[in-house]
């Protein structure tokens, strides 16, 4: 199975919308996030594609992202230096991240110590909370 990818950017508010907050698929937030979703599988022939997608998220330059792995089936020891370099990315920039998956993605990264540096969530609404406090 290959790896999807879908991006959404939402940018800040001018200080006349901050009043009504936009939502994405539950996500809330009053400054600019991205939510990238993932689904399929993350193992050696797709870490490719998900290091690419992750890199176009850091380029935007975003105030917080969420990923959204709740359509991943299988995340292979592959994705967890790609995951790794990502978080580090993303602290250098002091861009906040957030991550909503299924226990096959958070068991990994538990293991390797990676939820020290990725705050993991059950829904897109707790990790949007998490993100706009």
């Amino acid at each position: 199975m290959n790896l999807d990818t879908q991006t959404t950017f939402q940018p800040s508010h001018t200080a006349a919308e901050s009043r009504h907050r936009t939502s994405t698929a539950g996500l809330r937030a009053d400054n600019s996030f991205c939510v990238q979703r993932f689904s399929g599988e993350i193992d050696m022939d797709s870490a490719a594609d998900f290091a690419a997608a992750l890199d176009r998220v850091i380029s935007r330059d975003p105030e917080c992202v969420v990923l959204d792995m709740t359509g991943i089936g299988f995340f292979g020891a592959s994705g967890l230096p790609v995951l790794a370099r990502f978080a580090s990315d993303a602290a250098d920039l002091h861009i906040p991240v957030a991550m909503v998956c299924p226990r096959v993605v958070a068991r990994p990264l538990e293991a390797c110590g990676l939820t020290d540096f990725i705050a993991v969530y059950e829904t897109m609404e707790d990790a949007g909370n998490a993100l706009s406090a």
